[in-house]
């Protein structure tokens, strides 16, 4: 009974301890403020993408289930939209902030909906979860709009005399950590089923494309398949056991929260990942708690003390900021903020009517659909053209050691004694193909051969070649043929054995 009753007080402990939100507080400021860089490009299309009047792809089509929200006019679309950026901003600032989030989690909800081909992704999906904790939560209680002009932060400041701070049960906190720590475990799951992610060569294809932004490290990733494989196997083994250990702050917490920030970074520079990245960092603010905030703020506190000007600035400056918050205008903040919603929607719906995406009140008309021409048709209608034997392979390299199915070493120059192997990358997926590993010297005859079937599931085939005396030292090719066509070509050297110091 006694560790039955432990056990229940720990689980109550653990959700319904009472703590300042600071950490929702963090959460809420940042994480609208990304999704902007998203909502914002997206409104100048809200018409064609949001609207009756253009051509929404809603997400419940697409799973037989027709459509489950409304498609309003495009003038509607456009003041919802609008009012959904009007919403995040005051999110962020914390001002009204329950239905600024509320207003936020419907409308991002609704327009991520109703645009499943692009606006529907993984980073919207996670916030869409956020959103809805937040709206639920006390966030705006601290570090917001909200909190001033309630005069909660009257002497707050660092450098001045702490005051009580209003509390709360710590359960969306809690939420918001669990939910990342399940996103991270099943996103391990999937890893783990997936046989292109472990061998490198989903991660090697995404890293030699430009599908988000451009990143240049990626290319040069891409170059070393076997560094990707560790990688590979640290990040699962992180999400694995990032939900089990991440509850020991003192060690574990920082711990994996620095792997965490490095491996989002990283899919910056190699896969051109920017707004995804940026909100895992908004959720792992939600690991903030109140100790954390209290250091923090006694490091100010000292600096302030220690810095004349602020010593004294910081004071006058946090009283007058107290003071300019009257009765009135506490009282008057839903009314202004519907007010200013209205004016919004409507500014908003005559941007986009002076805008005229469609061209309605041009001199020439609105724009009109242009025949494309025949030549381009017919070529998108013709019968699939089958692959050139070229495109059915990606590049080959050569080198001395394998890790797995991985070359290591790559290199171009061998001695005798010495084995070669030789890698051919190809392109999935292609048929069943007969290989032909030729090897030419500096006059392009025949020295070796080699054969092998590359059945349609392999991403690599593999030539290995013993380079003995009998291969006299010089310049090389290696060839690559398929159904008696010449596909690719790497130079290669080879020098005599090297002797030892001692003359062996």
């Amino acid at each position: 009974m006694t560790n039955e009753m432990s056990w229940k007080s720990r689980v109550e402990q653990f959700f319904f301890a009472e703590e300042v939100p600071y950490g929702l507080a963090l959460v809420r400021m940042s994480l609208p403020i990304v999704m902007l860089f998203m909502i914002v490009p997206r409104w100048f299309v809200t018409r064609e993408i949001f609207s009756a009047d253009g051509s929404p792809s809603q997400l419940s089509v697409g799973y037989g289930y027709g459509s489950m929200f409304p498609e309003f006019s495009g003038t509607v679309a456009v003041a919802l939209n609008s009012l959904l950026v009007l919403a995040s901003v005051t999110a962020a600032i914390g001002w009204c902030t329950r239905p600024s989030m509320i207003i936020t989690f419907v409308l991002f909800t609704y327009f991520c909906w109703l645009d499943a081909i692009s606006t529907t992704t993984k980073y919207t999906v996670i916030a869409t979860h956020v959103f809805l904790i937040l709206s639920v939560s006390h966030c705006g209680a601290v570090w917001s709009v909200d909190a001033w002009l309630a005069n909660r932060r009257r002497q707050s400041w660092p450098g001045m005399a702490a005051v009580a701070r209003p509390t709360f049960p710590v359960w969306p906190r809690r939420l918001l950590q669990l939910l990342i720590g399940a996103i991270y475990f099943g996103a391990a799951l999937t890893k783990i089923q997936t046989s292109g992610f472990f061998s490198s060569d989903q991660l090697q294809a995404w890293m030699l494309t430009h599908i988000n932004f451009r990143h240049p490290v990626g290319e040069y990733f891409a170059l070393y398949p076997a560094i990707l494989v560790v990688f590979a196997y640290v990040v699962v083994v992180w999400e694995l056991l990032f939900s089990f250990i991440i509850w020991q702050r003192t060690f574990w917490r920082p711990v994996m929260l620095a792997i965490g920030v490095s491996f989002h970074f990283m899919t910056s520079l190699t896969l051109g990942l920017l707004i995804f990245p940026a909100t895992c960092y908004c959720t792992y603010l939600a690991f903030v708690d109140e100790q954390d905030v209290q250091h923090a703020f006694a490091a100010m506190r000292k600096f302030c003390r220690k810095t004349s000007w602020l010593k004294f600035a910081v004071p006058q400056i946090a009283s007058g900021i107290s003071a300019s918050a009257p009765a009135l205008v506490r009282r008057a903040a839903p009314l202004a903020f519907a007010s200013l919603a209205v004016v919004w929607m409507g500014a908003g719906v005559a941007w986009e009517h002076h805008l005229d995406p469609y061209g309605i009140r041009r001199p020439e008309g609105r724009h009109q659909l242009v025949a494309i021409d025949p030549e381009i048709a017919q070529a998108m209608l013709a019968p699939t053209t089958p692959l050139r034997d070229i495109d059915k392979f990606f590049a080959i390299d050569t080198g001395t050691f394998q890790f797995g199915d991985l070359l290591v070493d790559r290199r171009s120059s061998y001695r005798h004694g010495e084995k070669m192997i030789a890698q051919c990358h190809l392109n999935v997926p292609h048929e069943d193909m007969w290989i032909e590993m030729q090897l030419l010297d500096s006059e392009n005859h025949l020295v070796a051969r080699k054969n092998q079937v590359a059945a349609r599931e392999l991403y690599r085939a593999h030539f290995e070649y013993d380079i003995t005396e009998a291969t006299e030292p010089g310049d090389y090719t290696l060839v690559i043929r398929t159904a008696g066509n010449e596909v690719l070509r790497k130079p290669v050297t080879i020098f005599p054995r090297s002797r030892s110091m001692f003359g062996n």
